[in-house]
């Protein structure tokens, strides 16, 4: 699916993109979503803008329609740093939902097809950049190493207070260096603030629309391209955890059946590729997570909802 596409499928609502003065093809396009977080995301652009580095960025910054004072906060951005921010207005109808619940993809995608940089950089707009040389740390990397397609670094969990909480399991087994294979098997996801890879995957798997847990799905294409790097000498991204965040104020149940959906359309996507040993390994994964929706419900003796999915994953099953 290229940009045309996307949008012949998705956009109901012509995209506005917002003037500016960036003239010059950039090395780096750092991409940031944002949707009603005015309490944070002056702290997440300032960080992006204070970056040291030898070569050109442009800052791609997608709003989508907030409500709370976040889209005039990205105007006066836009306003105030034309040279380096590229601010595209959306619209709540071009929403791609999953599950009945509204999601970033939209915006998400069309920032990555509207980057022009070697290297794409994310940070959600409720994060934080510590380190002003990282950027120039994960690039110089990427540079020196053609093999390596995705670079990351550790994170440090806040609340919305800006107070630190513990790191959870699955982050600190994330950082350490992965083998494209492991990349492709969708082994590591550290937190998307850390990210810098090469601008590669100009074509997305519609699949890939289709899924809440996206990040997933992108670390496994990421793989066909390369290893995965973990810089160690990068200072820590803050990962913010609060009660407005998308995937945590989301029940238990549909997360898991989130991860089942994500790790099916994985499948569904390698068996269209033809690579059969990743299409049976992707379908087992979503295999055990229907198990676990399923035992939630035995448990809780949610009969309805039980029925209700098992009648759905069973047609699902096609291996």
């Amino acid at each position: 699916m290229n940009f045309s596409q996307f949008k012949n499928l998705f956009e109901k609502k012509e995209v506005s993109e917002y003037p500016n003065k960036i003239q010059q093809s950039p090395l780096v396009s750092i991409c940031i979503q944002t949707y009603n977080q005015a309490s944070f995301i002056e702290k997440s652009l300032d960080a992006i803008l204070c970056q040291k580095t030898h070569f050109k960025y442009e800052l791609l910054l997608g709003d989508d329609d907030s409500s709370d004072g976040t889209r005039e906060i990205c105007i006066a951005y836009a306003e105030k740093y034309p040279e380096k921010i590229r601010l595209f207005l959306h619209h709540r109808e071009n929403n791609i939902n999953i599950a009945s619940k509204p999601t970033g993809i939209f915006n998400s995608l069309y920032n990555l097809f509207s980057s022009r940089g070697k290297f794409i950089a994310y940070c959600d707009g409720d994060d934080v950049w510590t380190d002003e040389y990282k950027l120039q740390k994960q690039v110089n990397y990427l540079l020196a190493n053609s093999k390596t397609s995705f670079t990351y670094h550790e994170v440090k969990l806040i609340d919305e207070n800006g107070q630190y909480i513990p790191k959870k399991k699955d982050i600190e087994i994330s950082e350490r260096d992965f083998t494209s294979a492991e990349l492709e098997h969708a082994l590591i996801q550290p937190p998307i603030s850390t990210w810098c890879f090469r601008n590669l995957i100009k074509n997305i798997p519609l699949e890939f629309t289709k899924t809440f847990n996206g990040d997933n799905f992108w670390v496994s294409l990421l793989g066909n391209y390369g290893d995965g790097k973990y810089l160690s000498d990068i200072k820590p991204s803050l990962y913010r955890i609060h009660s407005r965040a998308m995937w945590s104020t989301i029940e238990k149940p549909i997360q898991l059946k989130s991860k089942f959906n994500t790790y099916r359309y994985l499948s569904k996507y390698y068996k269209r590729k033809k690579n059969k040993e990743l299409a049976i390994y992707f379908h087992s994964r979503s295999n055990n997570y229907a198990k676990m929706v399923l035992n939630y419900y035995i448990e809780r003796r949610r009969i309805t909802e039980l029925l209700k999915f098992l009648s759905f994953y069973l047609k699902t099953l096609w291996l």
